[in-house]
C-alpha cells in the first residue's frame, strides 16, 4: 500500500516536468528503510540509485571543523563532483566507491545515463545537494524500531557505534537542516517494513 503511493508520487514527477532527467533524494535516519525502498524503485522504474553510503568522508577529510557542521562527515564536494555533474550531462561516467571497513576507494561504478536518479540515504538533501532534486522525500522512523532494525542488520558493536557516534550525527544535521519540514512528502515507516 503505502509503497504504490510513493510509486505513484514518483511517476507523477516523471510526468510534471519535461527535463532529460529527475532525481529525487530519499533522505531519514539510519534504519528508516530508505536503501529498501530505493531497491524496490528500482525494481519497478527504469532508474540508477545512488547511495550516500559510497560518499562518507575520507579519514583524512575528518577534521573537526569539517565534524562540527551538520552533515559535514559526508563528502558532498566528491558526491557533487562524481554524480550530480555527470547525470546532467546524459553521458556514462563513473564515480568511485568509499568503503568505511576499508577506509579506501577500492571500486568505482559505471552509470549508464537513466531519466531517472534516485539519492538514497542519510544526507541526501544535505543544503549543498538540497537544489539539484525534482522531489525530496523523508522516511521517518520512532527511535526504538530504529534501534532494533540496527540490531537485526548489524551486531550490538555497531549498534553501539551507532547509538554513540553515528545517530547523534544524524539527529544534528536533521535539526539544522530541517530536514523532516523541507521534504516534498514524508513517510513514517515504524509500522511499515
Amino acid at each position: 500500500m503505502q509503497n504504490s503511493i510513493l510509486y505513484t508520487l514518483i511517476s507523477s514527477v516523471l510526468k510534471r516536468t519535461d527535463k532529460d532527467y529527475v532525481i529525487i533524494a530519499i533522505d531519514g535516519p539510519s534504519g528508516a528503510g530508505k536503501t529498501a525502498f530505493a531497491k524496490s524503485i528500482k525494481e519497478n522504474f527504469d532508474c540508477n540509485v545512488f547511495h550516500m553510503d559510497d560518499f562518507f568522508l575520507a579519514p583524512e577529510r575528518k577534521t573537526d571543523e569539517r565534524l562540527s557542521t551538520p552533515g559535514g562527515n559526508v563528502d558532498w564536494e566528491r558526491f557533487n563532483e562524481q554524480v550530480i555533474d555527470k547525470i546532467k550531462t546524459g553521458e556514462s561516467f563513473t564515480y568511485d566507491i568509499y568503503h568505511c571497513k576499508t577506509n579506501d576507494y577500492a571500486t568505482s561504478k559505471i552509470v549508464t545515463p537513466k531519466r531517472l536518479n534516485i539519492v538514497e540515504g542519510v544526507y541526501a538533501m544535505h543544503p549543498e545537494l538540497i537544489d539539484n532534486y525534482e522531489y525530496k522525500i523523508f522516511f521517518d522512523v520512532s527511535r526504538e524500531k530504529q534501534l532494533d532494525r540496527i540490531l537485526k542488520r548489524s551486531s550490538e558493536k555497531m549498534l553501539e557505534r551507532y547509538v554513540k557516534e553515528w545517530i547523534p550525527l544524524e539527529d544534528k544535521y536533521f535539526e539544522a537542516c530541517k530536514s523532516r519540514k523541507i521534504a516534498d512528502f514524508s513517510f513514517d515507516t515504524t509500522r511499515a517494513f
